[in-house]
């Protein structure tokens, strides 16, 4: 497992369409026994599509665990088999229905390491053109909004942009100089 842990047993708890759940028993560097519970993940995509003239798309969407509509970069999770880059262009169509003539990434990230092993890829989608909107999740219901730079950071900054891999998306951005 690592030099500082050492698996001793793994109880799978659940096994779901988008999560694994495990309870571990492990023993630390300095012989601790201790209990861990992991909740496994394929990984996942976002992407931050890059308009003319200092314009972005973003999704309006309701996320059920938290009982509320965010503000967020188009994402989804990493289909089995598929790479990273591939998963962002096809999010990308399907959720905003373009395809991006580069895609360059920005960073990857680990959402929450204390108890989950998701690790998020983020992309800058430049270069877009229209194309026919793939088939969303039959769940997701989808509003698409146009924003300049100045909109976002106003809503960064009143709050009302609150989803961490999108503020991490537009933290990148800046740092390239946007």
């Amino acid at each position: 497992m690592s030099k500082y842990f050492q698996l001793k047993h793994q109880k799978e708890i659940f096994d779901g369409e988008i999560i694994q759940l495990t309870v571990d028993q492990i023993k630390t560097s300095s012989g601790l026994e201790v209990v861990r519970e992991v909740v496994h993940h394929p990984g996942g995509v976002g992407i931050l599509p890059l308009l003319p003239n200092e314009q972005v798309l973003l999704v309006k969407q309701f996320r059920y665990p938290i009982q509320q509509s965010l503000l967020e970069i188009p994402a989804g999770k990493i289909d089995s088999g598929e790479s990273p880059e591939f998963s962002a262009a096809r999010e990308l169509q399907e959720e905003v229905g373009f395809r991006a003539g580069s895609l360059e990434k920005l960073t990857e990230f680990y959402t929450t390491p204390g108890f989950c092993n998701e690790r998020l890829h983020l992309y800058l989608a430049k270069d877009l053109s229209r194309c026919q909107a793939g088939s969303l999740d039959e769940e997701e219901e989808i509003t698409i909004c146009r924003y300049s730079f100045d909109e976002v950071f106003a809503l960064i900054r009143s709050g009302k942009i609150i989803d961490a891999k999108t503020l991490i998306a537009f933290q990148f951005l800046f740092y390239k100089g946007y």
